[in-house]
């Protein structure tokens, strides 16, 4: 209750614009998977050239795709939260509010004794009897 009366009260923040230099870093960043990509492709292309060249070739450009959505994700739940926050909802009503919209099955999932290997019981003068005999041998292997 007292943490939405501290927000009440709290100046409202700005929401995160679309500065010039983030667009410029973002274009940086995909022409260099573009040139990394065209890089790629003309050594596939060479004598020496493999599928791996290939792969990375057609891999790339997904690479700065990525960075173009990272981004734009990243600027739309900045922005979300800032919105809760100054409307006055609490962090515990976004929490709530994400678990109404994809929801929680409440279930938590184990993985079955079955499938993992049986670890081995061992109790500690059996370790120390194992362990003996290499004891020996590094204390003898140093001066």
């Amino acid at each position: 209750m007292s943490e939405q009366v501290d927000q009440a009260n709290a100046p409202k923040r700005n929401r995160v614009k679309v500065r010039a230099w983030h667009i410029l870093l973002l274009i940086a960043a995909v022409i260099t998977c573009l040139l990394l990509a065209n890089w790629q492709w003309e050594r596939y292309q060479s004598g020496t050239g493999t599928f791996q060249n290939l792969g990375y070739a057609l891999q790339w450009p997904f690479f700065g795709a990525f960075f173009v959505y990272a981004y734009r994700m990243g600027i739309k739940m900045e922005n979300e939260k800032i919105d809760a926050i100054n409307s006055g909802e609490a962090m515990a009503d976004m929490y709530e509010a994400d678990l109404a919209r994809y929801g929680d099955s409440g279930q938590i999932t184990r993985i079955d004794e079955s499938f993992l290997p049986e670890r081995p019981h061992i109790d500690v003068e059996t370790y120390n009897e194992i362990l003996t005999p290499r004891r020996q041998r590094e204390k003898g292997q140093q001066p």
